[in-house]
């Protein structure tokens, strides 16, 4: 499991408040997204953490 990435000299760890990991587009742009659910956020469809099993949600 990650815990942690390394992209274009940035270094971004989970346990990090706000951290965001960068999803390449069909158009070949990158944009941001939120990592994970922390506990404090409100409930939703994925679990709290950073880490989930693909094939539950496919």
């Amino acid at each position: 499991m990650c815990g942690g990435i390394e992209y274009q000299d940035q270094k971004i760890y989970f346990p990090q408040p706000g951290a965001c990991l960068p999803v390449r587009l069909r158009d070949g742009n990158v944009t941001w997204v939120t990592w994970g659910r922390r506990k404090d956020e409100a409930t939703g469809k994925f679990p709290n953490g950073g880490w989930a099993l693909l094939d539950i949600y496919l």
